[in-house]
């Protein structure tokens, strides 16, 4: 009798561990972080904002923006940070634009600098924010959900002109490096607003 209690306790355990671990499992499997999987994407050199999905993309037309980013983006220019727990690239990201005096505070709670104001900014936790983290998959080549992804938006008489890339900002792959983002930034700003460089 007492192997049998011993045995029950045994299965619920193993059950309630196995439950555990499925959830870990597919919580990492909802937004992969893709340098600590050595799998750095490559990205289109930032030549201009985009309006359609380019080329590289596997969709076709205007992406279906989400009610949030085109409400922020008709106020301001939009950022937003998609990053992951445990995510090593998405950290140094965020250090880096902490360093440039571009955001303060922490990826779960931080915000721009007064220094760039012009901007909004959504810090995502993509596996866990279930209101604006599966807006990733809009973002992303293959409606991939890897971390970091940096999207930058604003609207201009009606449209909404956008650019991503995913991975670390760090000049690599033809990704832009924390300068060439504010640089992106800047440029976004002077377009909304009619700006001479």
């Amino acid at each position: 009798m007492r192997k049998a209690i011993y045995l029950m306790v045994a299965l619920i355990i193993l059950a309630a561990g196995a439950n555990i671990a499925y959830d870990s499992v597919k919580s990492l499997n909802i937004a992969r972080c893709l340098g600590c999987i050595a799998m750095e994407p490559k990205a289109v050199k930032f030549t201009d904002f985009w309006v359609e999905y380019p080329e590289h993309y596997n969709d076709k037309g205007i992406p279906p923006h989400p009610d949030w980013v085109v409400n922020a983006s008709k106020q301001k220019v939009v950022m937003l940070f998609f990053w992951g727990p445990s995510c090593e690239p998405c950290e140094r990201q965020w250090e880096a634009m902490k360093k440039a005096g571009l955001v303060k505070g922490s990826e779960e709670n931080g915000s721009i600098t007064a220094n760039f104001s012009y901007i909004q900014l959504f810090s995502i936790n993509a596996p866990y924010d279930d209101e604006k983290g599966e807006a990733i998959r809009i973002y992303t080549p293959k409606g991939d959900t890897g971390t970091p992804t940096t999207v930058i938006l604003f609207e201009k008489n009606g449209t909404i002109y956008w650019y991503a890339f995913s991975g670390e900002a760090n000049g690599e792959g033809g990704r832009p490096d924390i300068n060439e983002l504010i640089n992106i930034l800047e440029k976004a700003k002077e377009e909304k607003y009619d700006l001479q460089s």
